[in-house]
């Protein structure tokens, strides 16, 4: 699970460019933090609690150019502590989403981690979330729309509200897959919405999805004509 669609949809979706302090929940092997180190000059910390991908992230932030800026921490969110920032401007997620009570199959244990929500349930990482995001600051996070409505009503009680969402659809005629969301502690009075659509019908890339991921992304010449 080391580079997927859906760290790179958040990441490219992402609000960050004048932000200062950024908490990467769940970072794996670290794409979604090297995006937004890529897309600002915020100082980065980013927490895993599986030990390999936790190194992997490490080494993968030592070579890139932004490594001064991007810090890997093997541990659970609820165990992590830094005493160099009290409150985050910015925390994104890309978590795990098969409620552990579906108890639906994954038979490779790391997979299995990183998809259930068995060590961080959507309560639980609200709760993190609110401990650890400033007044003004926005939550990002990326799930199926099955379980994106589920959080949007648990994040509500927890007093963290919706102020955007963008449905993500893989091909026009088909329905939104994933839904990005942003929260904030400070409830907005209506919700900014947008869609984002893959793929033309003949599965080739639409010129949105080309243009909005061209820096992360090697499109050929090609394509983007």
């Amino acid at each position: 699970m080391k580079i997927g669609t859906d760290s790179i949809l958040l990441g490219v979706f992402v609000k960050c460019e004048n932000v200062k302090t950024i908490l990467d929940i769940g970072t794996g092997t670290g794409i979604l933090a090297l995006m937004l180190a890529q897309k600002s000059s915020a100082k980065i910390d980013a927490v895993e609690i599986d030990k390999n991908a936790s190194l992997q992230a490490k080494q993968n932030f030592e070579n890139s150019k932004w490594n001064e800026r991007l810090n890997s921490f093997n541990s659970s969110i609820q165990q992590f502590k830094t005493d160099e920032i009290e409150s985050y401007e910015l925390i994104v997620s890309n978590p795990p989403f098969y409620r552990a009570q579906k108890n639906i199959a994954i038979k490779n244990e790391q997979r299995s981690t990183a998809r259930h929500d068995t060590d961080l349930p959507f309560e639980t990482l609200c709760d993190e979330v609110v401990n650890r995001l400033r007044i003004d600051g926005f939550f990002y996070l990326i799930l199926p729309e099955t379980e994106a409505q589920e959080f949007v009503q648990i994040a509500k009680n927890k007093k963290l509200f919706l102020v955007e969402k963008i449905s993500i659809q893989p091909k026009p005629s088909k329905p939104a897959k994933r839904w990005i969301m942003c929260f904030s502690k400070l409830e907005t009075e209506k919700p900014k919405y947008e869609t984002c659509v893959l793929y033309n019908e003949d599965a080739s890339p639409t010129n949105e999805y080309i243009e909005r991921t061209k820096e992360f992304y090697l499109w050929t010449c090609q394509l983007i004509e």
